[in-house]
């Protein structure tokens, strides 16, 4: 799928408006990791999603975040054709950061 024709379907994932800033805040809650994910580019589309662009270990491409009516978000995993190839659902705030650097990240068994 081009850029052009996500955006132009990109209501069909869109639920409500948040505080994209606020939401960042919970996303850099620990900045080692954050920075960890290799984030090149940020940016908000009507203050109803945050995106971000990532060069994780496990995903490479953008990371979009979308609030929900129930208060949790929604994290889907697109790569760079903007195709969505995870989605993980009913994420509170508190665990967005560890939620996202599971998937995005962090290898099992790693050790120093």
């Amino acid at each position: 799928m081009s850029k052009r024709t996500f955006f132009q379907n990109i209501e069909t994932v869109l639920e409500r408006e948040f505080n994209p800033n606020e939401t960042l805040q919970w996303v850099k809650s620990n900045q080692p990791v954050y920075w960890s994910w290799g984030v090149s580019k940020l940016f908000q589309f009507e203050n109803k999603s945050l995106f971000i662009k990532v060069n994780g270990f496990k995903h490479k491409g953008w990371v979009l975040i979308t609030l929900g009516w129930d208060d949790t978000y929604t994290v889907r995993y697109l790569n760079g054709q903007y195709n969505e190839v995870d989605k993980q659902t009913g994420v509170y705030c508190d665990v967005l950061q560890e939620t996202i650097d599971n998937r995005i990240e962090k290898q099992e068994n790693y050790s120093f």
